[in-house]
């Protein structure tokens, strides 16, 4: 039993096109308090993230948001949330796993550099199990991006003597911080609604059985889209899973508006959805300041979950 808690500071980075935000966060006990939010806006033609392209267009350009951003966080070891389109998702199902992890490392490897057609030394591969499927199979979420273009990420954070201890997707970052919220027990949907990007991930059981993101305007700009790609979403689950109807959508937004949400489920024939509250999952310490370029909370959830997942 702890009566005095040791407080805990963390520090989580999210690289994107236009910006670069950071968070800065304490653990006390089980609590997670916001102590800095903070953004440094990106000019055009600085990061085009891809997965296979050279992501750091403008090196010079870059470093200099970098930097700025290193220094308002003051933190030495970060969590990373990485532009989505860098890296890829994946839910595998095996039979069976050798029981070393070294071995399951070769596996892993071998299964998806022969997918792409590339090479092993290629790719950078981080997995981790799920769990076991309702057929007994082993479930590992894997994530993979291009060695050349993970390590250039990685070196210019060292530069200004930054270690980046945990590199993550951006969309599953965010799904960290909401993911508390989620009940273990039926087919339940985490659906990101935001306005560059949505993402769907969909558990039976606690099991994760499938996971897409499509990066694209939705919200601000055409709900009609919104609806076209949820829908579309949807359609891609239920073709992998004919025998397993949604239950519940857990939706994760920037807009709380019911009547938005239920227009741009129209389609689907959910059983309930939850708007999630990202206040009610995290506070603010009372030495937060308010930073001249901060926006509202749920912009700010994939960074604060990369620090999170430290």
């Amino acid at each position: 039993m702890s009566f005095f808690p040791i407080k805990r500071l963390f520090a989580g980075v999210e690289l994107a096109s236009d910006n670069i935000k950071s968070a800065v966060i304490f653990k006390k006990g089980n609590k997670f308090s916001i102590t800095q939010l903070s953004d440094v806006k990106m000019p055009a033609q600085t990061l085009k993230p891809s997965f296979k392209q050279e992501n750091i267009i403008n090196l010079e350009s870059f470093h200099d948001c970098l930097e700025k951003t290193c220094r308002k966080i003051k933190v030495k070891k970060i969590g990373v949330a990485l532009p989505d389109s860098c890296v890829k998702v994946l839910v595998k199902t095996y039979k069976a796993l050798p029981k070393e992890i070294s071995k399951i490392d070769e596996m892993v490897s071998w299964d998806i550099a022969s997918s792409l057609k590339l090479s092993a030394s290629e790719l950078r591969i981080g997995w981790e199990r799920m769990g076991k499927n309702s057929d007994n199979a082993h479930v590992l979420l894997i994530v993979l991006g291009m060695e050349n273009i993970i390590v250039q990420y990685e070196e210019a954070f060292k530069k200004y003597g930054v270690s980046p201890l945990m590199l993550t997707p951006a969309g599953l970052n965010q799904f960290n911080f909401y993911s508390s919220i989620l009940p273990s027990k039926g087919t339940v949907a985490y659906l990101g609604l935001f306005d560059d990007f949505l993402n769907l991930f969909v558990f039976n059981d606690n099991v994760p059985i499938f996971y897409k993101m499509i990066k694209k305007g939705l919200l601000s700009n055409d709900e009609t889209s919104a609806v076209n790609d949820v829908d579309l979403l949807i359609q891609y689950y239920n073709i992998e899973n004919p025998d397993l109807e949604i239950e519940i959508f857990f939706i994760a937004s920037n807009t709380k508006s019911q009547i938005q949400i239920k227009y741009i489920l129209q389609d689907i024939n959910a059983a309930e959805f939850t708007i999630m509250d990202e206040k009610k999952l995290i506070s603010f310490d009372k030495s937060f300041e308010l930073d001249h370029n901060y926006n509202p909370l749920p912009f700010y959830t994939s960074v604060i979950g990369a620090a999170q997942n430290l």
